[in-house]
């Protein structure tokens, strides 16, 4: 293993948020850095070239060199293993409907771990983009792997859950990612195991929830939203989409409703939240970062869910005695959006063809009949 004397992180996942945000950050702070990846070509090509490139987009462009890390496929078991059993954090970066996937590489590593008696504490984070993304991982590997040393696990684990925000588009080079300047990645302080190693970029946070919300519910509603009316438009390009005026009026009135829910829940300053709002709508922009609508509105029946980017901001506003018009639009026109490429975009037309819209409303979105926003959901989508 590289790096003796540096602290060691091991992310599983090396794609766009992998490499782009948590690697670079890593290497940043001084890390060691080992990749546990499952694509193969990916593998050979990070081992062959040893080095990758991170073009920071902002005001201008600045490119970061990554070198000096680690690579292994996920079926070297041992190298893997070994990986996390010397780690001082795992991070997971491979999309919450792949979570389950990283179950055995993190037993044989914990059960190499124990067997060694290694005292030294290892917090395990997962950075998805997901409501309670770590401690879903851990009951993934609890169901997973009963086997393990629970007493132990419990007592030298941490599985603090975090929330990341950066745009790190698929790049058209796998050595050179274009990524966001700015970023966030908040780690809940109160289940971390200390000691955890610091790094640059990680904010440690006593109010998780609402850091998870205001991001979730503003940037992932921002974002998926664009991409929903941009597909609806024919636009390819995120930026596109987001420069046009008529998509940009939606989501701008989209994204108030949902910071006017969180600010409420979570006591946020009024012009904090719109700071952070308006920043986010104008870097989605942005020509620097070519992100694709496909891409983006991919795994429908996830980001439709009950706590997710679209619903779960309507259902707090509701709550709050507001009546969210054009976050219902929105929802409406997820609907609407029929991509024959992506499995679960059918999937929801073939639902709503032979349910009904109320009923897949209720099954997927967990929206209930009787709910003040079943009625404007309904009537925006049959063009009310």
């Amino acid at each position: 293993m590289t790096g003796q004397g540096r602290p060691r992180i091991v992310i599983i996942g090396a794609g766009a948020t992998g490499r782009g945000q948590i690697g670079q950050l890593a290497d940043a702070a001084g890390f060691a850095i080992t990749f546990i990846e499952r694509d193969r070509a990916l593998v050979q090509c990070l081992s062959s070239s040893g080095r990758y490139t991170v073009i920071l987009a902002g005001e201008t462009a600045r490119e970061i060199e990554i070198r000096g890390f680690e690579v292994f496929h996920v079926d070297e078991v041992e190298a893997c293993a070994q990986a996390v059993g010397e780690a001082d954090i795992v991070a997971t970066a491979v999309l919450p409907s792949n979570l389950e996937s990283t179950v055995p590489t993190l037993a044989e590593g914990l059960a190499l771990r124990r067997e060694r008696q290694v005292a030294r504490p290892l917090n395990i984070i997962a950075c998805e983009n997901m409501e309670r993304s770590s401690s879903t991982l851990r009951e993934c590997l609890r169901r997973g792997a009963p086997d393990l040393d629970w007493a132990w696990v419990n007592e030298h684990v941490g599985f603090p859950d975090a929330m990341v925000a950066r745009a790190v588009p698929a790049p058209n080079d796998p050595l050179v990612l274009p990524a966001e300047a700015e970023q966030e990645w908040s780690v809940d302080a109160r289940a971390i195991k200390e000691p955890l190693p610091r790094l640059a970029g990680m904010t440690l946070s006593e109010n998780q929830e609402a850091a998870l919300e205001r991001k979730l519910y503003i940037k992932n509603t921002g974002h998926f939203a664009i991409g929903i009316l941009g597909w609806l438009k024919g636009y390819r390009l995120m930026h596109e989409a987001a420069r046009d005026p008529e998509i940009f009026a939606q989501v701008d009135a989209a994204t108030r409703e949902s910071a006017a829910a969180v600010a409420t829940k979570h006591g946020f300053p009024a012009q904090a939240i719109e700071e952070y709002r308006a920043a986010f709508l104008e870097q989605l922009k942005s020509p620097f970062l070519p992100d694709e609508v496909e891409r983006v509105i991919r795994e429908p029946l996830r980001k439709l869910g009950r706590e997710e980017r679209l619903v779960g901001p309507a259902m707090l506003a509701c709550a709050s005695g507001e009546a969210p018009h054009a976050l219902a639009r929105v929802i409406a026109a997820a609907f609407r959006v029929a991509n024959p490429r992506d499995p679960e975009s059918l999937q929801l037309q073939s639902g709503v063809r032979s349910e009904g819209l109320e009923a897949v409303l209720e099954s997927v979105c967990g929206i209930p009949e009787s709910h003040p926003l079943m009625g404007p959901i309904v009537k925006a989508y049959h063009g009310g």
